[in-house]
């Protein structure tokens, strides 16, 4: 990798915070509102973190900067920026609200059940399902936001792993009654098999005294 690499990565960056930045002013500026310096750090966070963010990970980067800034004024512009569709809240399954910054009209997450591992899906996954809800159905302005759960490669050998080493300590209840039956079965045989000598000896008894009266005197 040459030297002029990460420069020419953080120019890149550089010029793409600028860009956001200066598209959200404009857009404040048509609705009646200013990019007031709070506002302005809080689109910087979420637009550099590159990452879905919540509530208490914005707050703190905030406060990093700027300790004065509070709770309160985090949630309302982050409501403000939503409604303004300058950032995306994400509800993913399992987790609190996520933001980040608003790209295009489609977002779609590849989550894991198990790590939360998050991968973003390319935009054009469901083709032009979006023209044709808004030519079908007369809805405008949409935003498709598609989240599939699952479980990613480690996470599902691991799972396996756990099934087989629990099935090998626990027996299931089926097993155990078949051996439970087979107990009886064979405590029954072994009750018959004594009643059944008990008897033969019992016979041999009384033969055996009949046989002495028989004798002559």
């Amino acid at each position: 990798m040459g030297t002029g690499y990460v420069p020419f990565i953080e120019e890149k960056k550089s010029y793409s915070m600028h860009h956001f930045v200066r598209a959200s002013n404009e857009l404040l500026r048509k609705q009646g509102y200013r990019l007031t310096p709070q506002r302005h750090m809080i689109l910087s966070v979420i637009q550099e973190a590159n990452e879905h963010l919540s509530v208490e990970q914005i707050s703190e980067r905030v406060q990093e900067r700027n300790p004065y800034v509070s709770l309160s004024t985090i949630y309302r512009t982050l409501e403000l920026l939503r409604k303004l569709g300058l950032i995306r809240e994400s509800h993913l399954p399992g987790e609190q609200p996520h933001y980040e910054a608003a790209q295009g009209h489609s977002h779609h997450h590849l989550i894991c059940r198990r790590c939360r591992h998050t991968i973003h899906l390319d935009e054009m996954l469901l083709g032009n399902l979006r023209e044709q809800l808004q030519e079908d159905y007369h809805f405008y302005n949409l935003t498709l936001d598609l989240v599939a759960a699952g479980y990613c490669s480690s996470c599902w050998q691991a799972l396996q792993q756990e099934v087989l080493a629990s099935e090998s300590i626990a027996e299931p209840p089926e097993a155990q009654n078949q051996e439970g039956q087979g107990q009886q079965v064979q405590r029954q045989q072994y009750i018959e098999q004594v009643n059944v000598e008990e008897e033969i000896q019992g016979d041999s008894s009384v033969q055996q005294q009949t046989a002495g009266t028989n004798d002559p005197v």
